[in-house]
């Protein structure tokens, strides 16, 4: 009965984690395919840089609620399962939008739809407020205001997500459910940078967009 639990979790979740709301919204504002300008990925910067900046916040908001809703209705049904629905639920939508099964199993990075279900999943025990998944999204903005690189303030805020799990949970990091979520959010974070390999390498040689400026068309990543 578990194994039910977890796969309609991981499936409806993964449903749920592949609407690629960048490419929805590029259609629906400009009629374009993002997926041919730009970077060509299907996530927010992308999208922002296609159809104007100030959808960035909207195409964010979206793709992190793939990673909430679905998370939320896994820490509902926990209870009735008898197992932490809400971390299969957090892989299914990532999962979801890295590889989507509505664009032939590709997908975008995984930033915004991670930072949905981190919000989740580092619930500080006790005050039940996501207080690691905040300090991380601080860390974002800081990083983000600092260089005007979506990347770079990706990479830094998803490698600083273990550190401050850890630094809000100490011990109670290593006992259940909190431990594979730490297992978990430490393997997504390495991901997030393994995704952005492109970017690290345009960051390496300066050449890197920044918020304001234009990307040529011709990079890719």
């Amino acid at each position: 009965m578990v194994w039910l639990w977890i796969s309609a979790t991981l499936i409806g979740a993964y449903l749920v984690g592949g609407i690629p709301f960048g490419l929805i919204a590029g259609k629906l504002i400009k009629g374009v395919d993002i997926r041919e300008h730009g970077s060509r990925n299907i996530g927010a910067t992308n999208a922002a840089r296609v159809i104007g900046w100030k959808w960035f916040p909207v195409v964010l908001a979206l793709d992190a609620l793939k990673g909430v809703g679905p998370c939320l209705v896994g820490l509902w049904l926990a209870a009735r399962a008898g197992v932490d629905l809400a971390l299969w639920a957090a892989l299914g939508a990532l999962l979801g939008h890295v590889y989507s099964i509505y664009l032939k199993f590709k997908g975008g990075k995984g930033v915004a739809t991670g930072l949905g279900v981190v919000l989740v999943l580092t619930t500080v025990p006790d005050l039940h407020v996501p207080l690691p998944g905040l300090c991380a999204l601080g860390v974002f903005v800081l990083i983000l205001l600092a260089t005007r690189m979506v990347s770079v303030a990706s990479i830094v805020a998803s490698l600083s997500i273990p550190a401050f799990y850890y630094a809000w949970l100490g011990a109670t990091t290593f006992t259940s459910p909190y431990d594979w979520r730490f297992v978990f959010l430490t393997v997504v974070s390495l991901f997030v940078v393994v995704k952005h390999r492109a970017n690290i390498r345009r960051i390496m040689n300066g050449n890197e967009p920044r918020i304001g400026k234009k990307k040529p068309e011709a990079q890719n990543g």
